[in-house]
């Protein structure tokens, strides 16, 4: 049973973390792709088939229909965005000890009247 160094290990870890952000960041590309795709196809629908003389299915729809494509693609496309972009840093947690808080507590309090 041979075991494997713990540098190659790492290596490897590093390895698959950074081919899943790839993975990520082109899942998101495809995203944002979509969504941009998307928003034009409600503008078109907005401006284009709802203004017609007799548009299908009726202008109110279509109105209601592009509105609806832009602000989801638009809602979509900004998370989408802060989340690849921005993310969140996380923070660490500080590790409190049961010493330390009876320490603190048996301190004797100081006056606060001189």
């Amino acid at each position: 049973m041979t075991e494997q160094p713990i540098s190659k290990r790492r290596s490897q870890s590093r390895a698959s973390i950074e081919r899943s952000r790839r993975e990520r960041k082109k899942r998101n590309n495809r995203i944002i792709l979509v969504c941009i795709m998307a928003f034009f196809l409600g503008y078109y629908i907005l401006n284009y088939v709802a203004a017609l003389e007799r548009p299908p299915i009726g202008a109110t729809f279509n109105i209601v229909l592009g509105c609806t494509i832009i602000a989801v693609s638009i809602l979509v496309l900004i998370y989408t965005i802060k989340k690849q972009y921005f993310p969140k840093k996380r923070k660490r947690t500080q590790h409190v000890f049961l010493d330390e808080l009876l320490e603190i507590e048996k301190q004797p309090e100081k006056e606060k009247n001189p």
